[in-house]
């Protein structure tokens, strides 16, 4: 009986500690390490929302939060590490930028592993200045545009319509 509540009870302490928040320092990879292969054989990206985490199986997403001033972001493993005590996990450049921590370059962080489930709810919001259009502007000089120009005239046609035709940028016989 003493084994079966033990085991009971050691399956209820694995089942609290999955799903409870790990509390611990986090770092970010400095400018040097971009472009080097992660443990996951990625290329680390500084503009990428990944992390390392020493344990945790590579593509679990984690919502990492600075408790200091509220900001979250969610992040993927794909790699391994931080290997300096008392750290729980190494992110990217854009995630500590978005946590707010560049500046101190460690900071105390909360991190949530999510489930598959929490993974489908994650929310998207776009930033103020996220949502406006680029301006894009066509350079008439171009050979490219020239070439075109001189199609539309021989064909007689709609710039919709041109576009329809498979051969626009094939060359000319």
């Amino acid at each position: 009986m003493l084994c079966v509540a033990l085991f009971s009870f050691s399956s209820q302490l694995s089942t609290v500690s999955a799903q409870s928040v790990q509390k611990g320092k986090a770092s970010f990879y400095a400018h040097k390490f971009g472009g080097r292969k992660t443990a996951s054989g990625e290329r680390l990206h500084h503009d990428s929302l990944t992390c390392a985490h020493r344990t945790l199986p590579f593509g679990t997403k984690l919502r990492v939060k600075n408790p200091a001033n509220g900001r979250e972001v969610i992040v993927r493993v794909n790699d391994r590490g931080p290997f300096v005590r008392g750290r729980i996990v190494d992110l990217s450049r854009a995630a500590a930028q978005k946590l707010g921590i560049i500046a101190q370059g460690i900071a105390v962080v909360e991190v949530e592993r999510l489930t598959a489930k929490k993974q489908q709810i994650i929310p998207f919001r776009l930033e103020e200045d996220d949502n406006e259009l680029p301006e894009l502007e066509i350079i008439a000089t171009a050979p490219i545009y020239g070439e075109w120009l001189d199609r539309m005239k021989e064909r007689n046609t709609l710039p919709s319509e041109e576009l329809k035709v498979d051969s626009v940028f094939q060359e000319k016989p």
